[in-house]
């Protein structure tokens, strides 16, 4: 065991390179909102006054956005020996991807806008904190929601991880075409995805923000799906909806939801004959655990900046937070009338999926 001292030091040193990290990543918020990346992907080796005139920003704050990324290794500068306004610097081919591509598996550039939309709510944060009630709904603008999810969804959902789940591939094959409900639908991606996977299905998402319907509208309607793909801004728990669905999706969304059974006893309601429940939730450890890996500590640090404080306006909230581990679903399962859930044996770098058997 280390010296106090070493510990001390330890610690301070961590803060500061993860001080280094958040600003970082604001300026990648920069570099993202204002279309930098895209810029230079499209453009090539530009000058900072080149990059500026296509953007239409000022050339000395892109100038110095410049020299930070290069600093920092995100893009490459052709000479650095040359006087500043006429540096040449270039995206990577390996980082277009990561910071250009919102098409791509591998896309980040959408954490500088997470972590900017978190940030605004800091004040508010510090106040609920004290009062145990939750910051103010977040307007939908500057930001939006980050579409961060997007990818992953467009990429793999339907075409890796759903037909991994034998029993819903099947059924989302088969006759009579399936009917899918899609929970906590967002700006629609999911939904999209999965009817792009199985051109026969019809998917309706269901979600409270107003702005992210209208969102995963447009998406469905420029995608050629508004046929099959449609959405509510609506409660779930609607008894219209009863007996409709072969399959109730909910995605990356159960541990945000004040009241976790009752969402779960109307995705139950809401089966045809034969349906299932599909939940895809944090892929977390079984148990606390202390120290713990960066990714659960990834999760704790979204819990306490977005999942647990959303949740805690509603003074019934189950105030589960985004550490949902195995053990809190099933109880969440049994109180909602399911007679099992399975934890499916495949999972993803983030994510745990379960079937819930009615």
């Amino acid at each position: 065991m280390g010296t106090t001292d070493d510990r001390t030091t330890a610690l301070a040193d961590r803060l500061f390179r993860d001080a280094g990290g958040a600003l970082e990543l604001y300026t990648i918020y920069l570099g993202e909102r204002l279309g930098l990346y895209r810029s230079l992907a499209d453009h090539g080796p530009s000058t900072s006054a080149e990059l500026a005139d296509r953007t239409g920003t000022a050339e000395r704050y892109i100038r110095e956005w410049l020299e930070h990324h290069a600093a920092s290794g995100l893009i490459d500068v052709d000479d650095v020996q040359a006087a500043p306004t006429e540096r040449r610097y270039h995206l990577p081919p390996e980082h277009i991807p990561v910071l250009a591509d919102p098409d791509h598996v591998d896309y980040q550039a959408a954490k500088g806008v997470e972590l900017a939309r978190a940030a605004r709510q800091l004040p508010h944060l510090v106040e609920a904190f004290r009062t145990g009630g939750a910051p103010p709904h977040q307007p939908w603008e500057p930001e939006g929601r980050a579409e961060f999810n997007r990818p992953i969804y467009l990429n793999r959902l339907g075409k890796e991880w759903l037909p991994a789940i034998p029993e819903i591939d099947r059924r989302l094959r088969d006759d009579p075409p399936a009917r899918v409900a899609d929970f906590a639908c967002g700006t629609g991606w999911s939904s999209i995805a999965m009817a792009q996977a199985y051109p026969r299905i019809t998917v309706h998402g269901f979600d409270l923000d107003e702005d992210a319907i209208i969102a995963a509208s447009q998406h469905a309607d420029e995608a050629g799906l508004a046929d099959r793909v449609s959405f509510s801004v609506a409660d779930a728990a609607d008894p219209a909806q009863a007996g409709r669905f072969d399959l109730v999706t909910i995605l990356e969304a159960l541990h945000d939801l004040p009241r976790p059974v009752e969402a779960l006893r109307s995705a139950r309601d809401m089966l045809a004959p034969g349906g299932m429940v599909l939940v895809a939730d944090e892929l977390v450890e079984d148990e606390f655990t202390a120290p713990a890996s960066d990714l659960e500590r990834y999760h704790y640090g979204w819990s306490l900046m977005s999942c647990l404080s959303d949740a805690m306006g509603d003074p019934e909230s189950a105030a589960t937070g985004a550490l949902m581990r195995p053990s809190t679903l099933r109880g969440y399962a049994t109180a909602a009338g399911f007679q099992e859930l399975q934890v499916l044996p495949f999972h993803t770098e983030f994510w745990r999926f379960y079937r819930l058997v009615p």
